[in-house]
């Protein structure tokens, strides 16, 4: 077994509603991320029915942040 990276980590939720993920979820995410110690975080935003254009360009702004709609999944299988 290899070393474990403790400087990095990976935090995501999922929303499985009707309604397109908007910038307040991602914000809390942030925020939540922002509890543990860790120099490199990756986030992810999975979404039945997309984001707004808030969440989008916030995500876009940061650089670290991965949104993923249900479309997306059905099509990378």
């Amino acid at each position: 077994m290899g070393e474990q990276d403790k400087t990095t980590a990976l935090f995501g939720e999922c929303k499985w509603t009707s309604e397109k993920v908007d910038l307040s979820i991602l914000e809390t995410l942030i925020r939540r991320s922002k509890l543990f110690p860790h120099q490199k975080v990756y986030l992810y935003l999975f979404s039945k029915s997309g984001f707004t254009k808030g969440c989008i360009d916030k995500a876009h702004e940061l650089g670290n942040v991965t949104l993923v709609t249900y479309a997306d999944i059905l099509a990378a299988m």
